[in-house]
């Protein structure tokens, strides 16, 4: 699977909690995180799966890499924290605990080289 697939449906999750919380709670500073780092996280999506119909690799698959990694460690050391100090499971314990698994996944990807490359089917 590759990893555009999993960064765009994070990212709408994230924008999705944080359009949640200010809905239900009125938190604005929820509504800024969410929006903040579900952007963050569906442009890398989105150019992860530009490079990788480019054919792969480039600064842009790179950039997309390390703002992905980056999200994801943020928001799980952020959550966790948070789910430490509060033990509430919604949200902090929920989101810590997805942005652990996409961490992971990332981590794999990396291990493994990245996106497989895109060759278009021709028609012959």
């Amino acid at each position: 699977m590759e990893d555009f697939y999993v960064t765009i449906l994070y990212g709408l999750l994230v924008l999705g909690g944080g359009v949640a919380g200010y809905l239900k709670r009125g938190s604005a500073a929820s509504l800024a995180a969410g929006a903040g780092f579900g952007a963050a996280l569906l442009l890398a999506g989105a150019l992860s799966a530009w490079a990788f119909a480019r054919g792969g690799g480039g600064a842009g698959a790179v950039f997309a890499t390390v703002l992905q990694i980056v999200c994801a460690v943020v928001l799980t050391v952020v959550m966790g924290i948070r789910y430490v100090k509060t033990r509430k499971i919604m949200p902090a314990g929920i989101i810590a605990a997805i942005s652990a698994i996409v961490l992971i996944f990332y981590m794999y990807k990396v291990s493994t080289g990245g996106n497989k490359v895109y060759t278009p089917v021709s028609a012959e």
